[in-house]
């Protein structure tokens, strides 16, 4: 069950110094921010997101999240070398403004926001994470905002969103298609499962629970979930996994006590920020333990972050964490296992796992445990979630009177912002997503009309 926080006055209005509904400015916008300081996060209103070039969109955000990689910023080891910048790369919503370079795409679309989007050319080489354009991450990273915030740019808007042409989905169980869901179902087809395929996964946050359900899904034989929080763990046995306590000791030899010859595929969903059974910091010890615990003939996933960077500005606490660790290369060859790492590109991935969500075959909103109504308590929500309290935060964005500048006018005017909301005005604790789902059912009563009048 989901708890919902929200930072309000006494008369239940959402505001931040003094700022209350219809009487901001609409061309402005709360986002969080990082500013260099380990363990703090701020909110910020700032100039609103617009479009630049000709084939951007702006997408007003109905529901965002924070990542697990949105902790290693929180920590001070991992994004832009400059500050302050945006967060966030987990975001849906409804696209509000376009440009005249967008063909396909179309204001009042409700869409996806993948965190990594088109670059606009054809990549023939695979190319580095640094050399990424990422949300979220600062001007190393692409310079392109952050997704826990009102409103988006999304560059090459036509080959970058995914329109949701179903109105009954809500926005739980389509948010994580943006970026854990498809990075989750990766670490398996990289550790070269296959169905029938037993596994362990070295996790249970958002993508090792993700990840275990999609083993599940796939048709695993048995899935073993490790980490060292009842709640978490307890989530995990809930989808059917078997959960290994890590403070139990170590998770080799609980699990080759079950599986002597121990599990054909590892994934490694958390990454060089990981603990030991004592629970101490020890990068070096997910990609160890997964190496005994391996099969032979096996295959290890690791789509856990192991990118280190020197300290600066952005990264204070950078040289915490070494990019070297100690690996058990006999045993690893001995073995015949194979291994492959790295970032994941959720587009080619969304269109087959939003099947699973339309059809009700995946439900992957089971992992939340908080709303946020709005950002005024975004530090709040990153302290849960790094202390392990939440396994999963998602913000919910309410309807401001702001917005009726927006959808004041119906699209029939064809202006670049026009949105028709047939809502009743003044309800700044509606959710935004209701107004999203509307729209797009409105739509689609529309193009049936268009195709079959008479009806």
């Amino acid at each position: 069950m989901s708890t919902k926080r929200s930072a309000s006055d006494a008369n239940g209005h959402h505001h931040e110094d003094g700022h209350r509904p219809g009487e901001g400015d609409d061309r402005t916008m709360k986002a969080v921010f990082w500013e260099g300081k380990p363990f703090e996060m701020s909110v910020k209103r700032v100039p609103r997101a617009r479009v630049v070039n000709d084939t951007d969109a702006v997408v007003r955000v109905t529901t965002s999240a924070i990542c697990g990689s949105d902790l290693h910023t929180y920590h001070g080891v991992f994004g832009s070398s400059r500050v302050p910048y945006p967060m966030g790369h987990e975001a849906i919503g409804i696209v509000v403004q376009v440009g005249p370079g967008v063909e396909t795409v179309k204001v009042g679309d409700r869409v996806v926001i993948p965190d990594l989007p088109d670059e606009g050319h054809l990549d023939i080489e695979p190319s580095l994470l640094s050399q990424f354009s990422i949300y979220g991450f600062g001007k190393d990273f692409g310079n392109l905002g952050g997704c826990q915030a009102e409103f988006v740019r999304v560059p090459f808007a036509d080959k970058s969103l995914f329109v949701i042409d179903d109105d009954k989905i809500p926005d739980n169980e389509i948010i994580f298609l943006t970026d854990i869901f498809p990075t989750a179902w990766s670490a398996l087809d990289i550790s070269g499962f296959q169905p029938g395929d037993d596994v362990t996964i070295f996790g249970a946050g958002p993508v090792g629970l993700l990840c275990a359900y999609s083993a599940i899904l796939r048709g695993a034989s048995r899935v073993f979930s490790v980490d060292h929080v009842p709640a978490r763990l307890a989530k995990a046995k809930s989808i059917g996994a078997i959960p290994i306590n890590l403070a139990d000791g170590k998770p080799a030899d609980q699990i080759l006590k079950i599986v002597p010859d121990g599990t054909t595929r590892v994934c490694d969903c958390i990454g060089y920020e990981c603990v030991n059974e004592k629970l101490k910091p020890d990068e070096g010890f997910v990609i160890n333990q997964a190496v005994q615990i391996a099969s032979a003939g096996g295959g290890i996933g690791v789509i856990g972050v192991y990118f280190t960077e020197p300290n600066s500005k952005g990264t204070p606490r950078g040289n915490t964490l070494s990019p070297n660790v100690s690996f058990p290369i006999t045993l690893f060859w001995e073995k015949n296992l194979t291994m492959r790492a790295g970032g994941v590109d959720p587009k080619p991935l969304i269109p087959i796992l939003l099947e699973l969500v339309k059809t009700g075959r995946a439900k992957p909103s089971f992992i939340i445990s908080a709303e946020y109504q709005g950002l005024d308590d975004a530090p709040e929500g990153y302290r849960r979630f790094d202390k392990k309290f939440e396994t999963k935060i998602v913000f919910k964005f309410p309807w401001r009177r702001e917005d009726l500048a927006v959808a004041s006018t119906g699209e029939e005017s064809h202006k670049p912002e026009a949105i028709l909301y047939d809502g009743p005005l003044g309800h700044d604790e509606e959710s935004f997503e209701d107004f999203a789902r509307q729209r797009v059912s409105k739509r689609r009563r529309r193009n049936a009309y268009e195709r079959h009048p008479l009806l």
